[in-house]
């Protein structure tokens, strides 16, 4: 994986994506992606899918309000698209993704 200290992330972008009850995307496929950082702001879990749609109870589950978040790093940087869903829909996800 790539040294941050020979290819730093010089640029932070976040942003906050309402997850619907569908598949929703969250993060669109990134060949300058260094990271991503991936938090549930909402009252219900968020799933998230890398590079396929997004099924409820399935995938990476973020619980409820902050509780834990998932983060793509240089240990398992990852550069496609990424899914979420959400019972209920409209629940809150930030997302920062770091090039």
């Amino acid at each position: 994986m790539p040294s941050p200290l020979i290819w730093p992330i010089t640029t932070q972008t976040p942003t906050s994506v309402a997850v619907e009850i569908v598949s929703t995307l969250v993060l669109a496929a990134n060949p300058s992606r260094r990271s991503a950082v991936f938090v549930n702001d909402s009252n219900k879990p968020i799933y998230l899918s890398l590079g396929a749609t997004a099924v409820l109870n399935q995938g990476i589950m973020l619980p409820t309000a902050g509780n834990r978040k998932f983060e793509i790093n240089d240990s398992n940087l990852y550069l496609g698209v990424v899914n979420a869903i959400a019972e209920g829909g409209a629940k809150n996800l930030t997302v920062t993704e770091g090039t």
